[in-house]
């Protein structure tokens, strides 16, 4: 007789017990490996319907560890730059202080000044500079290039690799003054004493020069009294004509304005006393006649031509190259090709006659960094892009911190301007010309020095503008922060097997798992003789 083993008479029983054993002993294995583990399953496939979750949760997780790591790095860049253009903002209006208070008592000589002025010069554009983990803080999107050139190239060109020669800020402000102030250091003017009792001054006589550089007579001249008469002839070149028709008496006097390349204009008083000084820019002394009245006139007037050209020609002028000078940048600009800042071109007999732009092979350019423009339809209306948002940071799933900043910033730009006018203008000498030079850069230095702080915007601006993104950057980890808690609890209590529940599950399914192996041996022994029996 043949029989079919699986529906052998007793077959089934004894497979449906191996079945049930296999199962305890399979949630033997299971629970002492959630034991040993402390989770539910070694496979998101083991935590059935909770699976989606996890994997939903594990992924937020990611997310939320990744932003963390961004925030933090974030967080150290913006409170370092928040530091660095404090400092600058504090150098700036430190400076302006100063220069005012110099207002009341101007010092005889100011050579402090100016060592104090380029020492702070100096320590601003090192700032500039700072780095944190080896990135750059203010070279916009540009974190691995130095964004300014150190302060020695800056101040004093250098020469490049290919042996051009590179003209530093020292340079361009020598030239301008030289070109400004003429071989007679008078303005470009020409003194001449047409008669003994008469004096006339006379225009750069170059038209290609004329009104670019150097003073330009201008308006209608005064006098009081009698003696004294003045008048203003011709045009390119006009002429100033002094006279005297009699002796003057104390405090005549006579007035004419000079007007300077950028539009400003100073006045120059003349005024009769019974005795001057002989290096007196304001008085002449009336003399024992005519004729020698008009040559101590004549001479004051030299003296007050020269005091005007020292004192505030040049320090417009120096303020001007200044200006232009931290307007440079190697990179970037309205065309994409960098920003030159201007260079004077000379005719064949070397006289200024106007304005070029610098080229990289012979001005240094001391911003090195990224300064994108934005491309409108008129190329005329381009401006940088917003420096905020050259470096920002993903805090979110939907949201970014913008934490750039450039060392090239106008406000940046005007304080570094104000140091450098203190740093090469401020009077070096006691004389008659010392307040008006001094009053000269504080109204020009003071100025651009306002950009630190009081200005619309300003260094100070900047400075907010970025303790702004450090605190949202705080919000944000601290937003993450409990998210990230309450997301882990919930994953948590998916992957996680309880260790209480776990052992005693384990218990019961090792008692349920011993009774069946003992009752499963009993049956085994079992035989007709020991049933009968």
């Amino acid at each position: 007789m043949t029989t079919i083993s699986p529906f052998a008479a007793g077959s089934y029983v004894a497979n449906r017990n191996t079945s049930q054993l296999l199962t305890l002993k399979n949630q033997l294995n299971d629970l002492s490996n959630q034991l040993s583990s402390g989770k539910v399953s070694q496979t998101y496939g083991g935590l059935g319907t909770g699976r989606s979750t996890a994997l939903a949760a594990q992924a937020t997780l990611s997310a939320l560890d990744g932003y963390g790591a961004g925030i933090t790095a974030a967080q150290t860049r913006t409170d370092l730059a928040v530091t660095s253009l404090t400092q600058v903002a504090k150098l700036g209006t430190d400076a302006r202080t100063a220069l005012n208070n110099g207002l009341q008592s101007v010092a005889a000589n100011t050579t402090a000044g100016r060592s104090i002025a380029l020492a702070n010069l100096q320590t601003t554009l090192d700032t500039l500079n700072q780095s944190a983990a080896g990135s750059y803080l203010f070279g916009g999107r540009d974190a691995t290039t130095q964004p300014v050139l150190d302060s020695d190239t800056i101040l004093n060109g250098t020469t490049d690799s290919q042996g051009n020669k590179l003209a530093g800020l020292t340079s361009l402000i020598n030239e301008r003054v030289t070109a400004e102030l003429g071989s007679g250091g008078n303005g470009r003017l020409t003194q001449s004493s047409p008669s003994a009792t008469s004096v006339q001054v006379t225009d750069e006589t170059n038209s290609a020069t004329r009104g670019k550089f150097g003073f330009t007579l201008t308006g209608t001249p005064t006098t009081t009294g009698t003696a004294l008469n003045a008048s203003v002839t011709g045009t390119g070149p006009a002429s100033l004509n002094v006279g005297l028709s009699a002796q003057p008496a104390a405090g005549d006097s006579v007035s004419f304005a000079l007007k300077m390349p950028d539009g400003t204009s100073t006045t120059v008083t003349l005024t009769a006393a019974t005795s001057a000084d002989s290096t007196s820019t304001t008085n002449f002394a009336i003399g024992a006649s005519v004729t020698d009245t008009m040559k101590n006139l004549s001479a004051t007037l030299t003296n007050a031509l020269k005091g005007a050209a020292t004192s505030t020609l040049a320090v417009n002028a120096t303020a001007s190259v200044t200006q232009d000078f931290f307007t440079g940048s190697a990179k970037g600009g309205p065309n994409g090709t960098g920003i030159m800042p201007q260079r004077i071109t000379y005719d064949a007999n070397k006289n200024p006659v106007g304005y070029t732009p610098a080229t990289a092979t012979n001005t240094v350019l001391w911003y090195q960094g990224e300064n994108t423009y934005t491309t409108p339809a008129d190329p005329t209306k381009a401006v940088p892009t917003s420096a905020l948002d050259t470096q920002s940071v993903q805090v979110s799933a939907t949201g970014k911190v913008g934490t750039g900043a450039r060392a090239n910033d106008p406000t940046i730009q005007n304080v570094l301007a104000g140091l450098a006018t203190m740093a090469f203008a401020l009077p070096t000498t006691s004389d008659a010309n010392t307040s008006a030079t001094y009053q000269t850069v504080v109204d020009k230095a003071g100025t651009l020095l306002s950009s630190a702080d009081q200005t619309n915007p300003s260094v100070q601006d900047t400075v907010t503008q970025l303790s702004v993104a450090s605190t949202r950057l705080s919000n944000a980890a601290t937003t993450n922060t409990a998210t990230q808690t309450t997301v882990q609890n919930t994953l948590d209590g998916i992957e996680q097997a309880p260790t209480e529940e776990v052992v005693a599950k384990l218990l019961d399914v090792q008692n349920r798992l011993q009774a069946s192996y003992s009752v499963t041996a009993s049956l085994s022994k079992l035989s007709l003789v020991n049933y009968i029996s």
